[in-house]
């Protein structure tokens, strides 16, 4: 018995390591030159989005947010995407305070797709941990600069 459940765990811990080998960390991705405005717009982009309420009208008309999407649809749906993951892991206030990028994974056509974690304070009573959120945000580049492209990866 011993040895179906040695088999299963390393199994187990084989499919979740392949996904996570995708990604690179920032600084090594950063370090090609190509790549380096990504990787800025991207540290710009969630830097914005620390400390700030995403159940609010202000954060949805915010131009420094919107600036990262090709159109005001495009920004809606991120907007109400990340506004409802928020609300369903019990951000207090909606409102991560930290927005990190964990790691970038590059695509063929022109695209990376970036993991970034939200952690902020959790919203139910008598809850000292944190809230976290990790989502795959999918930029593209076109038209000589990056814009975020929201939907499923």
């Amino acid at each position: 018995m011993s040895r179906v459940l040695a088999l299963a765990t390393l199994l187990a811990a084989v499919g979740c390591a392949a996904p996570a080998e995708r990604f690179q960390a920032p600084e090594r991705v950063a370090a090609d030159p190509e790549l380096e405005q990504l990787v800025a717009l991207a540290e710009i982009f969630y830097d914005r989005m620390s400390n700030r309420r995403f159940n609010t009208i202000a954060s949805f008309q915010d131009p420094g947010l919107r600036e990262f999407f090709r159109s005001t649809e495009a920004w809606s749906d991120y907007f109400a995407d990340l506004s409802g993951e928020l609300e369903t892991a019990r951000f207090e206030a909606n409102r991560p305070t930290f927005v990190t990028i964990e790691g970038i994974a590059l695509e063929e056509d022109a695209a990376a797709t970036l993991r970034v974690k939200f952690t902020g304070e959790n919203g139910r009573p008598l809850r000292w941990w944190s809230s976290n959120i990790v989502r795959e945000d999918r930029w593209l580049y076109s038209e000589g600069r990056w814009w975020i492209i929201p939907g499923k990866v």
